[in-house]
């Protein structure tokens, strides 16, 4: 099975596409991820 750069640039151009999404708002993304942990933490936490 060949896959060449034909197949592999779009595959390549997406994920660079979500890379720069996540680095142009990696405050936030940081941010909403501790939130969610948090969440979860603390619903397990009070049992």
């Amino acid at each position: 099975m060949y896959i060449g750069p034909d197949a592999l640039m779009p595959l390549a151009s997406a994920f660079a596409a979500v890379v720069g999404f996540l680095l142009m708002f990696w405050r936030r993304v940081v941010a909403a991820v501790q939130f969610v942990v948090s969440r979860i933490t603390g619903l397990f936490g009070k049992r």
